[in-house]
């Protein structure tokens, strides 16, 4: 039973992080890009700032997404296998 519970948690604390970096990370591109990259260096429009820190903010999004993929998909721990005891 006590091994349940911590895969459980393990698996909780795996989602709850890609959930945060999902959230959080095309959020801050679009930001930072915005305010420090097009308007602070390049001094772009502001209609063209918006434009590219969202295209900028979604290819992060497909970033973390992809990361998240792989990582359920390719990222299964293979614990020691269960023998059979006669």
């Amino acid at each position: 039973m006590e091994d349940s519970t911590i895969s459980a948690y393990s698996s909780f604390k795996t989602v709850l992080a890609y959930c945060v970096f999902i959230l959080a990370s095309p959020i801050t591109t679009f930001f930072f890009s915005k305010l420090v990259l097009f308007e602070g260096i390049i001094g772009a429009s502001p209609i063209a700032t918006n434009v590219w820190s969202a295209i900028f903010a979604v290819i992060m999004l497909h970033i973390a997404l992809g990361l998240y993929i792989y990582k359920a998909y390719f990222g299964t721990e293979k614990g020691k296998p269960v023998e059979k005891i006669d």
